[in-house]
């Protein structure tokens, strides 16, 4: 009688089969899944106080409006120590985020002074305008202590003059809604933030514009 012997391969194979099935049934009991990323953007704030009417037909430039290189990225940046931050990989900006900052402090600065035209930095020589505010944002970030910070250094002067007329630094912290760092309340707070440096170069630019 011929015995037929095993095959050598078919433990092998039995074996990968029971581990993917072992593998499989994991996957189904942990409920393991890859959830698409969730995509922010920064939305104006509207001023508490309301817009300031300060007549005339005076123009504001809005530009140049630098962020540091470590924001440049799209996940969101939390600072968990003085000199660490970590970027999400799952909340993500829908668009670079310096771009937002600076199209977002401008429709800020259209609802703060409604009566002031508004141009973007690089403007039209033949459209320059009155005032010109620059700014150097250094953080834009959430904290591991529940809050949101924005720091920058900003200036106004006349376009085409080296004179600087106005030169600031805000510091901007806002506590993140329940104290947690959820990445909708996050967003949220940073965008207050930004409604509060608005309204901190509103604030200046109407006082200039009334002497």
């Amino acid at each position: 009688m011929h015995v037929c012997a095993p095959h050598p391969f078919r433990p092998v194979i039995a074996a990968v089969a029971i581990a993917l099935s072992l593998l499989s049934g994991c996957s189904v009991i942990l409920g393991t899944r890859n959830d698409p990323p969730r995509l922010y953007v920064l939305t104006p704030t509207a001023p508490a106080a309301g817009g300031q009417a300060i007549g005339g037909n005076l123009a504001l430039g809005v530009g140049p409006v630098d962020l540091p290189g470590y924001l440049d990225r799209r996940g969101l940046v939390t600072r968990v120590e003085t000199n660490r931050v970590e970027s999400s990989r799952n909340d993500l900006w829908a668009e670079p985020v310096g771009g937002a900052f600076k199209s977002v402090l401008e429709q800020d600065l259209r609802l703060r002074l409604p009566d002031v035209v508004i141009r973007s930095f690089p403007w039209n020589q033949h459209a320059t305008p009155d005032l010109a505010v620059a700014v150097a944002v250094t953080r834009f970030e959430a904290t591991g202590a529940g809050t949101v910070e924005l720091s920058a250094r900003w200036t106004v002067r006349r376009p085409g003059e080296r004179a600087v007329l106005v030169e600031r630094d805000s510091a901007i912290v806002l506590p993140i809604a329940g104290g947690d760092a959820h990445a909708d309340a996050m967003v949220s707070a940073l965008s207050e933030a930004l409604g509060g440096l608005a309204d901190e170069i509103a604030g200046e630019v109407a006082s200039r514009a009334r002497r």
